[in-house]
Order: C-alpha cells, then sequence, then structure tokens
C-alpha cells in the first residue's frame, strides 16, 4: 500500500517536472547566435522559415530585454508573456510590436508561430549555433 502511494507520488513529481521544462525563460535564448533554418508547423521544422526578414537573419540575446538582429544590425527590445495558448515572445522594432507562440524544443532548437492577425500564418525553426 505504502509503496503504491510513493509510486504514485513519484508519477505526479515525474509530470510536474516534464511540464516545466517545457517552458522557455529569457535565460534559455540568452547566449549563442539563433539561426533560422526552417519554418515550424505542428511542432517540427517543416519547409523553408517563414517570419520576418529581420528575424530570419538571426538573432542574438543579449540579456532580458535586448535581441540583436543580424540581418539590420539593429537592437529591439523583447518580452515573453504567458497568453491562453502558451507562452508568447513580443519583438519591439521601430515601435511596431511583433507576436509569435514560442515552443522550446530542447536547449539550442525554438520554434515560433504568429500569434496576431499579422503574423498567423508565419513561422520560424531557429537553431543555436
Amino acid at each position: 500500500m505504502i509503496v503504491q502511494k510513493i509510486m504514485y507520488l513519484l508519477f505526479f513529481i515525474l509530470l510536474i517536472l516534464i511540464g516545466c521544462s517545457s517552458k522557455i525563460s529569457e535565460e534559455d535564448l540568452i547566449g549563442g547566435n539563433w539561426m533560422a533554418i526552417a519554418g515550424y508547423k505542428d511542432g517540427k521544422p517543416e519547409g523553408e522559415p517563414y517570419c520576418k526578414d529581420f528575424l530570419i537573419g538571426g538573432l542574438e540575446f543579449k540579456n532580458k530585454e535586448v535581441v540583436h538582429g543580424y540581418k539590420f544590425d539593429e537592437e529591439y527590445k523583447y518580452q515573453l508573456e504567458e497568453r491562453k495558448k502558451g507562452t508568447a515572445i513580443e519583438i519591439i522594432r521601430k515601435d511596431r510590436y511583433y507576436s509569435y507562440y514560442i515552443d522550446k524544443i530542447n536547449e539550442d532548437e525554438i520554434g515560433l508561430v504568429g500569434a496576431n492577425g499579422f503574423q498567423e500564418d508565419e513561422s520560424c525553426y531557429f537553431e543555436r549555433q
């Protein structure tokens, strides 16, 4: 009886840990260059990258607020926020907000899917170089 309770408790803790590991934070993004190498559909890389050109050129997250875009050699503000459909990243470029849902695939891979009306059909799969 006690062994069964311990097994249930361990299973529950494992589920919690698995759920927490897929969340993404600013610390997960900082370090290295993120290169868009494919589109991103149903949790997998697919086809060509299809998101804003300033993203496709590659990104380097400098700190918890600033990301450098290589395409135009510019720095942008960014923020992560929790929404009903998941974690979203908002990138602020020239007073415009670009919003994507962000999936942490593993330590060196993320996927972006457009989160609002103008970007809903956009997606990019990034690998850290």
